[in-house]
Parts: C-alpha cells; sequence; structure tokens
C-alpha cells in the first residue's frame, strides 16, 4: 500500500493515533478547521508578505501575493526554494565522536560534519542527558540557553519560546540581554531619549509627507529595507514612499541620503546623495553642528526647556576640551565631504521642517552609539523634536513603522516562561558569583575568559563558566564578529544542541540537531503588520513536514513528555487548542471595538 492509499484509508475514519501517544482523539474538529483540497490556495504570512499558495500532488506549485498586497516583494518567488532546499536538516543527528563519548568527546572534530542520524527519541534523551549532566556537575551558570535569534513567523510555533519553556522546565540557565540589530541603539538611547526608540512606532507617513520640508535618511535604506518586517509585512510603507516620490519629483520635499553606498532609496527617489567614508558619521554630524552653532542657528529656547547638558557639549564642539575644535574644515578631511556641501547640509537642517530619518549600521561598530547619540544632538539643535514631521526616529525602514496602527489589540504567543507554582527539577539557582544574564555578543568572551567582570551598561557583569549551548532558530556564526576566536570557544564547549531547519554553520559546529519544520509545514497565525496591526492572518499549513522535521510546538512537547511534565509544558492542550485560545483572547480584547469572525470561520 503507498503512503497516498494509506492516508486516504486514515482520513475517512472518525480517529487518527497521535505519534507517541497512547490513546486515539477525534478527528472531525480538526478536519473542519483545518483539512484543505488538494487545488485550493492556501494563505499564510512571513516576514517578507503574506502570499497564496497551491498546491500540485502534495507539493508546493504556484506562490502568488495576498490579495491586498499591492507592493508585493519578489523574495516570494523564492518560497519553493525555502522548503524544498537541499540543505534543510532532514533528521535528528548527532555529531559521530559525542554519540560514542558523550561530554568526554574530541570536541575539536566539531564543524567536521560527520554526523550519524538517530532517532528522534535517542536525539532527545540524549539532550536531557546532557543538560542533566551540566546542571548535577557544574550547575546553572554552565548552561547558556539565551541563544535566541529573530524569530519565524506565526505567535504560536515561536523557536524561542518552546525552547526556554521547555529548559527552564529542567533547570535555570544563563540568559541574555539585547540584540545584535540595535545593540547600542537600545542600549543608549534610554538616557538620551527615555525609550530604546530603535522599536518605536515613531511619527506616521502621514504626519511626515504633510508637514516636513527636509528629510535626511542617514544610513537608511527604506525601499530596501521595508520588504520585511518582524511579523506578516504588509508593505503599506510603500504607498507613502510612492507619495514621497511625487513631491520630490515637484519639488516640495527635500530628501538627503546620506550614505557611503548607492542606495536603492537613493535610486528610487531621485534624491540627492551624499557620500561619507564609512565610520565618520560623528565626525560629519559634529561639523554641521559646529556650523549651526558658530552661525547661532540652534533653537536656544528648545534646547533650555527641554534638553539638559548643551553646555557640557559645547566646549567640546569648539576645542577648549581636547585642543581640537570641530569646525566644517575638520569633518571635511575625516569624512570626505566637501566642506561647503557640509556648511550647506547645516543650513538646510535649520531651514524648515526637517525629519531626520536613522538606519541600524551605523551603531553596528566599535562605539556605535556615538552616531545615535550625535544624532539626538543635532535633532535637539534643531528644535522641533515632537513636532509634526520634524525630529528624528531610529526605525522608519523596519516593519513598515510609521504606517498608522489600527489601535486593535494583537493576539499572545506560547509562553517562555514557567507557569506560577511551576519549578525547575533542578532547583538550583546558585551561579557561583557569575552574572545570570550577559550582553548578547558576550558569550564568546564567557566561554574563553569565564571569572573575567566587566563594565556594561552602568554595571559590572561576571562572565560564568559555559559548558554548554543550546540554540534554537540562531545562526551565531552569522550573527557574531572573528569567527576564528569564536571556532576556540566552540571547541571549548561540552555539549552544543542546535535547533533549526538549514544546515547553518552552527548546526555543523553542533553535537545535536534537531530538525524543525518551516512556517510553511505548519498551523499557526500571526499579526499582519507588526505596528499597524492591520489585521490577523491564518496561516495554513502548506504541505506536511518534510522529512523527520517538527513543529517547535511538537519538538518541545516530546522533550517535555521524557521530563514528565507534558501536560504542564502544553497546558494540556494541543495545536488547535492553543490557536484557538490565542485568537479567542484577542476577540475578546477587541470586543466593541472590531468585528472578529468565530475561530472556525478565520
Amino acid at each position: 500500500m503507498n503512503r497516498r492509499t494509506f492516508l486516504k484509508g486514515l482520513l475517512s475514519t472518525s480517529y487518527f493515533v497521535v505519534s507517541g501517544a497512547s490513546v486515539l482523539a477525534p478527528l472531525n474538529a480538526l478536519a473542519k478547521a483545518g483539512a484543505r483540497k488538494n487545488d485550493d490556495w492556501l494563505t499564510t504570512g512571513s516576514h517578507f508578505g503574506a502570499f497564496k499558495i497551491k498546491r500540485k500532488n502534495g507539493v508546493i506549485d504556484q506562490v502568488k501575493p495576498f490579495d491586498s498586497d499591492k507592493y508585493p516583494s519578489d523574495m516570494i518567488n523564492g518560497i519553493k526554494g525555502l522548503v524544498y532546499n537541499p540543505s534543510r536538516v532532514r533528521y535528528p543527528m548527532v555529531r559521530l565522536d559525542f554519540l560514542l563519548k558523550g561530554h568526554k568527546s574530541d570536541t575539536t572534530q566539531r564543524g567536521d560534519f560527520r554526523f550519524v542520524r538517530v532517532t528522534w527519541d535517542r536525539a532527545l534523551n540524549l539532550f536531557k542527558d546532557s543538560l542533566d549532566e551540566i546542571q548535577t556537575n557544574y550547575g546553572p551558570s554552565a548552561l547558556h540557553a539565551g541563544q535566541t535569534g529573530w524569530r519565524a513567523t506565526g505567535q504560536l510555533h515561536s523557536s524561542t519560546s518552546h525552547m526556554q519553556r521547555a529548559v527552564n522546565m529542567h533547570g535555570n540557565y544563563v540568559k541574555k540581554i539585547g540584540d545584535y540589530s540595535t545593540g547600542a541603539g537600545q542600549t543608549i538611547l534610554p538616557y538620551i531619549l527615555g525609550s530604546t526608540e530603535v522599536y518605536a512606532q515613531g511619527t506616521s507617513w502621514p504626519l511626515i509627507l504633510d508637514n516636513s520640508d527636509n528629510i535626511i535618511l542617514w544610513a537608511n535604506d527604506p525601499y530596501k529595507n521595508l520588504q520585511v518586517g518582524w511579523n506578516a509585512e504588509t508593505h503599506d510603507a510603500y504607498e507613502y514612499l510612492e507619495q514621497l516620490k511625487e513631491k520630490v519629483k515637484a519639488g516640495k520635499i527635500k530628501v538627503i541620503s546620506i550614505d557611503p553606498v548607492t542606495t536603492k532609496t537613493q535610486n528610487y527617489l531621485g534624491c540627492e546623495n551624499i557620500y561619507v567614508n564609512p565610520q565618520t558619521d560623528v565626525p560629519l554630524m559634529l561639523g554641521i553642528a559646529h556650523e549651526i552653532y558658530t552661525n547661532d542657528w540652534h533653537d536656544k529656547d528648545f534646547i533650555k526647556g527641554y534638553s539638559l547638558g548643551f553646555d557640557k557639549f559645547v566646549p567640546y564642539l569648539m576645542g577648549e576640551t581636547d585642543g581640537i575644535e570641530k569646525t566644517t574644515v575638520w569633518a571635511s578631511g575625516i569624512t570626505g565631504v566637501d566642506e561647503k556641501v557640509i556648511k550647506l547640509l547645516a543650513k538646510t537642517l535649520v531651514s524648515g521642517r526637517t525629519q531626520m530619518l536613522m538606519g541600524w549600521c551605523i551603531q553596528r561598530q566599535q562605539h556605535g552609539e556615538q552616531p545615535y547619540w550625535m544624532a539626538a544632538v543635532l535633532a535637539t539643535m534643531i528644535g522641533q523634536i515632537g513636532l509634526p514631521g520634524g525630529g528624528i526616529s531610529y526605525g522608519h525602514h523596519y516593519s513598515s513603522i510609521g504606517v498608522p496602527s489600527s489601535g486593535a489589540a494583537a493576539p499572545g504567543g506560547f509562553p517562555r516562561n514557567l507557569d506560577e507554582g511551576q519549578k525547575p527539577l533542578f532547583d538550583n539557582d546558585d551561579f557561583k558569583g557569575a552574572s545570570k544574564t550577559i550582553p548578547v555578543a558576550r558569550w564568546v568572551d564567557a566561554i574563553l575568559e569565564p571569572g573575567k567582570t566587566i563594565d556594561a551598561n552602568g554595571s559590572k557583569v561576571t562572565y560564568p563558566d559555559i559548558k554548554m549551548m543550546v540554540i534554537s532558530g540562531n545562526n551565531p556564526w552569522n550573527h557574531h564578529q572573528d569567527r576564528n576566536r569564536m571556532k576556540q570557544a566552540f571547541h571549548k564547549l561540552e555539549c552544543v544542541v542546535t535547533v533549526d531547519m538549514n544546515w547553518t554553520a552552527s548546526c555543523r559546529f553542533s553535537d545535536i540537531v534537531l530538525p524543525a519544520c518551516t512556517t510553511l509545514e505548519r498551523n499557526d497565525i500571526d499579526i499582519y503588520g507588526s505596528y499597524a496591526n492591520r489585521g490577523l492572518i491564518a496561516m495554513q499549513k502548506m504541505v506536511e513536514p518534510l522529512f523527520d522535521s517538527l513543529s517547535d510546538f511538537e519538538i518541545f512537547t516530546r522533550f517535555a513528555k521524557i521530563l514528565g511534565r507534558e501536560k504542564e509544558y502544553t497546558r494540556d492542550m494541543s495545536e488547535f487548542e492553543w490557536l484557538k485560545k490565542l485568537y479567542d483572547d484577542c476577540k475578546s480584547a477587541n470586543d466593541g471595538k472590531f468585528k472578529m469572525p468565530e475561530f472556525e470561520q478565520f
């Protein structure tokens, strides 16, 4: 009997057998809620937009944009390549020497790609045994389970939430703070502007288009980057970029892009481009500030009424503290920007309403807090922070920030932490004098220099002696700097476990690799528009999980079962019961404001 005939026979009955379970579960409700004909168009959401697919013989055949997406990204053409990719992690795999010797293995062999296929039960038991060994021999300070990255779209199947909830049920561990995307920005800006700003909604595009005379794109390429969002992206921001293009063409708004490279936004808008030498943005800003200050163009009333510290900044600007006056001539010699251009740029900033839109790239460097800080100083000198179409933003290139919000409540997600009253199996909170939380980019340092104390954001951090890492939905080999030093760190660890869908470099340097399915191989719901909250997307399963891959929910439900805590982990709810709960909670929160259909209809 072939697989298709077998499944037909299975679906003709009222029950199906849950893998690894000892009970029969009724299929009727699941079939009504989730079953679709083979030739139906199915809908889902992704970082690069919502889209529809049609299957043929159980395989993705056609892909087209979601009906309401007027500016779809070409990236949806890569959907087939995402699912049917030769780099997929097909089965649970264990590094050969680790399989033979466990924590006594030759760790210098990590990265040589000598893996052995094992069953899910074997892999998950090896995972648990390693956690047992670490907690027993060293305690929680030796386990780093904070190495999480971005996210797969979907509120339920969160790689971070599932991994950390499951590991939490076993024992405590070292966590991280911050992220690689905006690490310097989100650390400095609360001291400068009161919040992290990088993930803030920002001034709405309609207000910018109606009120701005000048827009400064500083290291910012929104036309390229707005293709992608944190949740299912709507691409609504492109409608405003289109309007901006018309206003630039008509001479109603002046847009200046400051960047070392020619960007897609520059080409699209046909705007003015100013080349600046890489990593010299602060000298350029100081030269502009000097020109504004010496010409008495700065807004003294705003500075006095709404800021602190300008009296300490001016002596530095004028060279009284270090003997270097930050003139336009000085700035030109460092930045590669002609002095006349710097003077004209300074005059432009104070001529009319000016909105500065900063990108994230310039804070991803040593002393990356400085350009963000200095940009806020410039915006303060201009005196337009808080005015419509004026001031400064640090996120208009991301997730359609600036698209007006619906005001709707969004659905929650799967819980990351333990429920009230729950305790880990290894209830040990002794971190041996080390910090429980370390900055995101300091894990390599911690592995190689345990016990070292550093200054971090106004406090002291003592590196823990990390022996094991758990990585989920993240590839630190892509995120982090200095690959050679990272290789040393990985060779020092006793065990590395990675959960992912593709053979990333992190997977290749792991001991246990668990295959997660893609977002197209499970059901979920997601917010349509990360900041605009335009609606909810039903993420319908496109195809069954390929090979031996599983959803994050299923992977860690099985792991929790090995711990004897399956019902605690899932709260005794299935995938569809969780989806219904998340949806119904959101529906209740929006009662009286937005009409939402019943879950089954949705």
